[in-house]
């Protein structure tokens, strides 16, 4: 990990290594930058002996690790994504989904993603698509929305030009959202039980509907004279939003910025609602799922990524410690660590695979947008 490499790397005083470099990711850094990014992400100030360095260039040498670190994070996605599909023969809600959104965001940031992984990822994953636009069945249990579809979606609206979707899949997971909205115009992850609904993925009703709002804002008509059944579902949405006190998580406001930034509010406008999400960053320099959980990698990349969204440029230093503390905290193998949770009531699932590897995506699609190729 970057933290313990830095540890060993500076061993007593920084003073006396400021011309010294270590290796981290394939490139030799300054060690003075690198003691100024990770000093920095824990405390938020820049070691005086680095303020030159930093203050001039410190931005360009933590995008660059950013990178390294978001390569390394596709490749523990994609490994294990493959993994999964050989060992269980099928996709899941939580592994598959998230590696074709990496790969697609991968390729439109300018990543180097060959082809035949994300046709092949993307093939199998997309299995769980097939006749999900039939009418949805009158039995509550039944009416759900479908994880991997309803994130499929986002992941179209977000990467404009992405090639793991066909206008016909398209099609059919629009359809399936727009008849499973609820009387009230919110929409479900699930009738089952608090245990089964662990956060922060299956948080709440907020998220979920947030997030077919945000996927329905591509299939609107432009002409407002038209009918148009997803804009009528996002207009029963937002009427329901309206009347919903927002969740204190990071998850619910990030995505509720990130709904108002692709529905083209101006920057004036958002400017209260993004500096209220920045004053959820930790000393650290991450995000966490609460205000009150330390920062981890699912809440940090989330982050990340909506600010890009939001227009919060890569060199602004709420951005960099976010990134600095992503890539201090990645483990050898490109994951992150991640905590289980659980709503309340609840006991956390013991196995840590399915919040890694949503955590791990979080962290990738963060760094690849803060810092494209």
């Amino acid at each position: 990990m970057f933290r313990s490499s830095l540890s060993n790397g500076l061993g007593g005083s920084a003073f006396a290594l400021k011309d010294t470099t270590v290796h981290f990711r394939g490139i030799i850094w300054p060690i003075c930058v690198v003691a100024a990014a990770f000093i920095s992400t824990i405390t938020g100030v820049t070691p005086a002996h680095c303020e030159g360095i930093a203050g001039r260039s410190s931005a360009g040498p933590v995008l660059a690790m950013a990178r390294k670190s978001a390569e390394h994070g596709l490749v523990f996605l994609g490994g294990d994504a493959a993994k999964w599909h050989v060992e269980r023969k099928c996709a899941s809600c939580h592994q598959g989904v998230m590696t074709v959104w990496a790969m697609c965001e991968a390729k439109s940031q300018g990543y180097e993603i060959y082809g035949e992984p994300l046709a092949e990822t993307a093939k199998w994953t997309k299995v769980q698509l097939s006749g999900i636009d039939k009418p949805k069945d009158p039995r509550p249990a039944l009416n759900a929305v479908s994880t991997p579809a309803l994130y499929l979606a986002v992941m179209a609206r977000a990467v404009p030009k992405q090639e793991a979707l066909t206008a016909n899949d398209l099609r059919q997971i629009i359809v399936h959202l727009e008849q499973r909205q609820e009387d009230d115009g919110s929409w479900t992850w699930s009738k089952a039980p608090a245990q089964n609904r662990p956060p922060p993925v299956l948080e709440s009703d907020e998220v979920v509907t947030l997030l077919v709002s945000m996927a329905l804002r591509s299939h609107v008509t432009a002409d407002t004279r038209e009918e148009s059944i997803a804009r009528d579902s996002r207009d029963k949405a937002a009427t329901w939003l309206s009347r919903t006190s927002a969740r204190d998580s990071t998850q619910a406001a990030a995505f509720r910025l990130l709904l108002k930034s692709w529905d083209g509010t101006t920057m004036k406008d958002l400017k209260p609602e993004i500096d209220r999400f920045l004053s959820r960053q930790n000393k650290d320099g991450g995000w966490g799922q609460t205000k009150d959980l330390p920062s981890d990698a699912y809440a940090t990349g989330q982050a990340l990524y909506v600010l890009s969204f939001a227009g919060v440029k890569n060199t602004q230093a709420s951005v960099q410690r976010g990134a600095a503390f992503l890539i201090a905290n990645q483990k050898d193998d490109g994951s992150w660590p991640m905590t289980s949770r659980a709503q309340p009531g609840a006991t956390p699932f013991k196995n840590p695979a399915p919040i890694t590897y949503f955590g791990s995506a979080w962290a990738t699609l963060g760094l690849m947008r803060t810092a494209p190729k």
